[in-house]
């Protein structure tokens, strides 16, 4: 694990998530996310070969540290911070974090590769390389269909943030709500 933070392109469209490296291995890594106010903001899995650049030390991440400092020494975000997270970086990352996702009852969010539409939901089975998500309607926190993917086809995984833990949250309300 390194405390460097860079930005990572996935991509040529200009854009880029913020981060250091918490864990990796040859296949994947594990991003722990920043988001722009200098928070910790979530963990994101993604096979390495989506990784086009990583530039460490620009302008814009001396600002973020500056954000940064400021959140340690006020922590105005105390109320949120990422949940732990073991990896065993000998074997399969992106299972892992499905794993962990799974047992923990927790919602993520996936990016399948090729699409723009992103899949959020809760890991209900990882069997032949394969899960099963049942999904959530990001929009309305109200619970959608099961979809099964290919594992390897997923473009990234986001584990542990705040968005995610908020539309849990919103799901699960729903759901009492429905039943009562």
């Amino acid at each position: 694990m390194t405390n460097t933070l860079y930005e990572i392109y996935t991509d040529d469209s200009g854009a880029f998530t913020v981060g250091s490296i918490f864990m990796e291995n040859d296949d994947d890594i594990v991003i722990r996310g920043i988001d722009e106010e200098g928070k910790a903001s979530a963990y994101y899995a993604l096979p390495k070969k989506t990784v086009k650049e990583m530039a460490a030390d620009t302008p814009y991440l001396q600002k973020i540290h500056k954000y940064m400092q400021y959140a340690a020494e006020h922590p105005f975000g105390g109320w949120f911070t990422l949940p732990q997270l073991t990896i065993n970086p000998e074997g399969p990352i992106l299972m892992q974090v499905l794993r962990t996702a799974e047992s923990e009852g927790s919602l993520v969010t996936v990016c399948r590769m090729g699409e723009e539409e992103l899949l959020c939901g809760y890991v209900r089975q990882i069997e032949k390389g394969r899960v099963l998500l049942d999904c959530v309607d990001p929009e309305s926190a109200g619970d959608l269909s099961q979809v099964k993917l290919r594992i390897k086809d997923l473009e990234y995984i986001e584990y542990g943030s705040i968005a995610n833990m908020l539309l849990m949250y919103a799901n699960k309300r729903t759901r009492t709500v429905e039943y009562d």
